[in-house]
Order: structure tokens, then sequence, then C-alpha cells
């Protein structure tokens, strides 16, 4: 059932912060704008706060921006409690697709950090070659924080990895992996509560995107595997996780483990095989990162806003223990391509109980004008 209106309206002015780690009291959170959404569609769960464009700057102008990965520190880092990586992707130009990095003390206003730049990386010099798919996170150890992303070029995809104590100055990224195209798009990495790192990516093979089938694939490293950065050294060979969607096909996805719940969460959008233009994102949850229970009902419909009405696309995962929240910050595009970057808010008992209930959710028919779908073909 949608909220009450006294209460969506006092969920936009309501303290967000931290997690255990935190020792002050919660600061409140600044309205929000631009909120799109006044109740979920049919087949959409209903957020405890609306779906929220964020104004992110781009190096190169635009605004557009994708592919967000969060990291929050409650007791902030180098200043800051909220430290973003994403990509520019003004009207889809893969060009400009270069990670870069954003900071915020409360995750609505966002800038450069201090002393930054962006491009964090630009993109190989080669014809078609170029840059996607950042995953931020921290590494308590060595007190850094740690990004991969994708390069594609001579016909592979190569993933690289890179450090920084400061979130302005990056090591120079090293191969740590590297597939035929379209073999490895989306790397997430998680550390489990073994200490052990685990890598999760989507293998979407050579065909095209009507012809496409991907499969979700995840290799577990040795503790030290990450620190080392060596091609291909110290990990499993890749087998096949067993995450998938019915009846959909899984792309972007960012995977996180929430100590508080003793499980892996995965988020991603998916779509239809044959319809790559639409997609919807979904939720899963795993007690080992390698067995997953997904659910029918997506958490969002690329219908539900009107700057999403094209595709929803990657998004990134954080969890509120205090108030039993999860919390989305979202990428998506209209029909344009016009692409934001976005956030939106769960409680997570109304969460599960809904997702695990999927009679209670009426199908969502969906209308698609061919002409302006965005097709995906990386």
């Amino acid at each position: 059932m949608p909220l009450p209106r006294l209460v969506r309206h006092l969920s936009r002015i309501l303290a967000i912060v931290a997690v255990a780690a935190c020792t002050t009291e919660p600061a409140p959170l600044p309205p929000m704008e631009h909120s799109l959404s006044a109740g979920a569609p049919d087949g959409q769960i209903e957020p405890a706060l609306a779906a929220t464009i964020l104004t992110v700057p781009t190096y190169e102008r635009s605004g557009e921006a994708t592919h967000p990965d969060v990291v929050h520190f409650p007791a902030r880092w180098r200043g800051f409690e909220y430290w973003m990586a994403f990509t520019p992707y003004p009207a889809g130009r893969e060009i400009h697709e270069n990670p870069s990095i954003a900071v915020s003390q409360n995750g609505t206003d966002w800038r450069v950090p201090p002393g930054g730049r962006n491009p964090v990386f630009r993109r190989p010099m080669e014809r078609d070659a170029y840059n996607s798919d950042p995953d931020l996170s921290y590494e308590p150890v060595t007190d850094r924080l740690m990004m991969v992303f994708r390069q594609v070029r001579r016909g592979f995809n190569q993933v690289r990895i890179t450090w920084s104590s400061d979130g302005v100055k990056w090591t120079r990224p090293r191969l740590i992996f590297q597939r035929p195209n379209h073999g490895m798009i989306s790397p997430t990495v998680a550390v489990g509560p073994d200490g052990r790192p685990r890598v999760w990516y989507v293998d979407a093979g050579p065909n095209k995107c009507r012809q496409r089938v991907t499969r979700v694939m995840t290799q577990r490293g040795e503790p030290q595997a990450l620190l080392a950065g060596e091609f291909e050294r110290g990990w499993t060979s890749p087998n096949e996780a067993d995450l998938v969607q019915p009846g959909y096909l899984i792309w972007h996805l960012d995977v996180i483990y929430v100590p508080e719940k003793r499980e892996y969460w995965a988020l991603y959008p998916a779509y239809r095989q044959g319809d790559c233009g639409a997609r919807d994102l979904f939720f899963a949850t795993s007690p080992d990162g390698i067995t997953w229970h997904s659910f029918a009902a997506p958490l969002l419909r690329h219908e539900g806003q009107a700057w999403t009405r094209a595709t929803l696309y990657r998004g990134s995962l954080l969890y509120d223990q205090a108030r039993d929240v999860v919390r989305v910050f979202l990428s998506g595009s209209d029909r344009g391509p016009r692409w934001h970057l976005g956030y939106v808010e769960f409680p997570y008992p109304t969460l599960l109980q809904r997702l695990n209930v999927p009679s209670e959710l009426a199908p969502v028919v969906q209308r698609h004008d061919r002409g302006n779908d965005i097709v995906d073909d990386r």
C-alpha cells in the first residue's frame, strides 16, 4: 500500500546517517529536490523516499552520468562522509565514460574533492577503446580507497585496479583480469566475513544485443589478492554464480557484503531477451556469494520516473542499520537519451515482505517505442 502523504513528506526530511560505527548523533539530511514519484507504479515496491535526481558535476560539463558506486564513512574519511565513483555519459557517448570521483557530506550535494580533478583516468587513445564500469570500495588495512574499472581495447575487456590514500592521487592502474569482448562487464568486488575477496561480473559473450545471453560469473581470491594486484594471480578459476532473474538477462551489477544481515546483496538491471532497451532494477540476497535468492518483482521499474523512462542502469547499495533501510544510488536515462544519477530508499522489512509475496504485485504491461530504445552492445 502507498505510504500516507504525511509519512512520505516527513521521510524526505528525516535524518540519514550512519551505521554502527558512528559515535555521534545523526545529522539531518537536507530536503531533496526534483522528486518525481508520488507513488509506486503497479508491480514496483513502494519506496520510503521517492526516487530523486542527484546533480553531480562532470568534467565535460554535461551533468549526465551513469554507473555510480558509493562508499559511506559515518565518521568521515579525508573530510567527507560519502565518496562516489561514476562515469559521465552524455547522450550515451562512451568516449566520455572515464572514471570520475565525487564527494558529499549528506549524499545529496556532490562536488569534486578538494585538489581533485576528473577524470581520474582518461580513455586509451587507440581507436574504439574506452573506459567504463568503476567499482569503489575501502580497504581498512591500508586505509585506502580501491577502484576497479573496465577498459575495452584490442578486442578485450581488461579489468584494472588502482588505489588512493586521499581520493585525489591514484596509483597507476594495474591489469588484473582480461577476457575477450565482452566477457567481463561491470566487475564488482566485496570482502566477505572470512576476509577473502570475491569478484562478480557479467559474461555477455561476443554476440550483439538481440542474440546475447548473459551469465553472472564469480571468482574467489586469496586474502592478499587485491593488495598484490597481479594479473590473474591469487584467484580461483571463474565459476558461474547461481544468480539468475527468471525471464530476464542480468546486466551491470553491484554486490556488497552486509555484516549486520550476514549476507551478500546484489543490485542489477535486467531486461527481457531481445528487448535490450528497457531495463528494470532487481535485488537478490545470498548467504555465501554463490547461491542467490532473487525475487520476481523489481525494486524499480523504468516506467516509474520520467527521467528513467528509457532504462534503469547500474546502481549502488548501502545499508543503514540504525533505520533498517536499504539505500540505493541509481542511474538511468529518459528517451533523450539524457542520463542521470538518483537516490531512493526502502524500509528493509517492508521490502522483503513485498518481494516475497509477488501475487500482491500487479504486472506492468510494457509498451516500448522501438525507435527510442537504448541498445547497449558494449
